[in-house]
């Protein structure tokens, strides 16, 4: 009967020894590598892991995503996230339609429009009667892409007012030194921005390039 009753016994302790192995074997997840870790941080927040380095049991990883950095601290084990912070966003603005202007004009010739449609600036540019249609980044003004277009056709019964005569016209509205003249092309005919200083104040006039009319007129307040 005790023999019978130690077999019982050695059977119940082997059977608990090979549960607790199967348990911690199976069951039991091991802690993310580092390597793991940025793996599984790049992953879910779509980023980039610059820095990576072991906080007690923890992970604390530094990634980058849309212009900002940010620091996450990860469970290896459960995989979970601690915290996540915002370390830095990268704060750019816009270049403006009349930065947009001076730098096209310079580099490829009259500017005929200008439209911004999803932080992407689309210029059409003249030059020897040719026409240049430019995507530019709004942030930076670097050149996306560049092609040649057909020349926007006017109709023949507007009589379009030449550059030095809508300079004359702004002249007589403020005598000063001409900064800059640009050209816009619209349905109605388009229109001149002419740019004065002087020593006391500095304007953009907006004259039609048909009529000859001045449009509106903005005034520079920091001059």
């Amino acid at each position: 009967m005790k023999k019978w009753l130690l077999i019982i016994v050695a059977i119940i302790i082997l059977c608990s020894v090979t549960l607790w192995y199967a348990q911690n074997r199976f069951f039991h997840a091991e802690p993310l590598s580092k390597a793991e870790a940025i793996d599984h941080i790049e992953t879910i927040y779509n980023g980039h892991v610059t820095k990576a380095k072991k906080q007690g049991n923890d992970y604390e990883m530094i990634f980058t995503r849309d212009r900002a950095t940010y620091t996450a601290i990860l469970d290896p084990t459960t995989q979970q996230i601690k915290a996540l912070k915002l370390m830095e966003a990268e704060s750019k603005l816009l270049l403006t339609e009349s930065q947009i202007r001076q730098f096209v004009k310079k580099e490829y010739g009259r500017v005929e429009s200008v439209k911004l449609t999803d932080h992407v600036y689309t210029v059409r540019v003249e030059k020897e009667d040719r026409q240049k249609e430019l995507a530019l980044d709004a942030f930076t003004g670097e050149v996306l892409s560049e092609k040649n277009v057909q020349p926007i056709e006017r109709p023949e019964v507007e009589k379009i007012i030449s550059e030095q005569q809508a300079i004359k016209i702004a002249l007589q509205q403020l005598n000063g030194e001409v900064d800059s003249v640009d050209y816009e092309e619209t349905a109605d005919g388009g229109y001149y921005l002419v740019e004065i200083e002087t020593k006391d104040d500095e304007a953009v006039f907006q004259i039609h390039a048909v009529s000859g009319k001045v449009m509106s007129v903005t005034w520079d307040e920091d001059h």
